[in-house]
């Protein structure tokens, strides 16, 4: 596995997810993230072949590359790295694109007379409102991806839009951060239990905590079986219960219309 030295001088970021906080490091235009609560890295591993096995355009996710990490004062820890794609745009969360126009996604997402698919469109008028753009499909098809990988962290900060200064134009961020899911944090799905037991306790985000009800805004299939589980198999590292819990997956029903066989 490559590894990946952090300068003395190097400064950490915490990034808080909806389980905590977690160190990264921007590093010659790579962001360095370190495992914090068991195999974040593989998870981001695989979620990448995913994403390399399916219809989606190269330029509309994030690949992640499992790595060492070896501090300055000589600690290693496992983790992952993804090249910096913002270039000069300024990232601007989901959450903070309604904060600027003084609104919050709790008024929506909170609304408990509102549908999953009322939230979502609803939430999708303001984008439209606030960026012009119609990022339906996309965002839909995002929330597809993570019922399959089982994603648990995707909040409102875990979507992204890029702003141009210059010419104010707006656009919709590659999908990137996938750590907390395919069971990847150990202390809440131990590698003792089985499979079909964890997926049962699995909570989807943010319309809806169940990754089923917000597999429906989306229909269409985007996954290539047979080119995933050849990269599976061909895989350089050891990707351990991610493996099993993708043949899992495949095989679930629910997710057959985003197979492509």
């Amino acid at each position: 596995m490559e590894k990946v030295f952090i300068p003395q001088d190097a400064k950490t970021i915490v990034s808080t997810s909806s389980k905590g906080d977690q160190s990264k490091w921007l590093v010659g235009g790579k962001w360095i993230k370190e495992n914090t609560r068991g195999y974040e890295n593989m998870a981001e591993y695989v979620a990448s072949l995913i994403l390399q096995s399916s219809t989606l355009p190269q330029e509309s996710y994030i690949s992640y590359t499992p790595c060492l990490i070896e501090k300055a004062d000589g600690t290693v820890k496992e983790g992952c790295y993804s090249l910096d794609f913002r270039g000069p745009l300024q990232e601007v969360t989901l959450e903070r694109l309604f904060e600027a126009h003084f609104e919050t996604t709790d008024e929506v997402l909170n609304n408990t007379r509102y549908s999953t698919v009322d939230k979502f469109n609803a939430i999708m008028e303001k984008v439209h409102h606030f960026t012009g753009l119609d990022v339906t499909y996309e965002m839909a098809q995002m929330l597809a991806f993570d019922a399959f990988i089982l994603n648990e962290d995707r909040h409102t900060n875990n979507i992204l839009f890029l702003f141009n200064p210059k010419t104010e134009g707006w656009q919709l961020a590659p999908i990137f951060d996938h750590g907390l899911s395919l069971l990847s944090d150990l202390k809440d799905y131990p590698m003792d239990k089985s499979i079909s037991v964890l997926k049962r306790k699995l909570k989807a985000k943010p319309f809806n905590s169940s990754f089923t009800k917000q597999l429906a805004l989306f229909k269409g299939p985007f996954i290539q079986s047979d080119l995933l589980l050849t990269k599976l198999e061909e895989s350089p590292y050891d990707i351990g219960r991610t493996k099993d819990v993708v043949l899992s997956q495949l095989k679930d029903v629910r997710l057959q219309q985003l197979i492509i066989n």
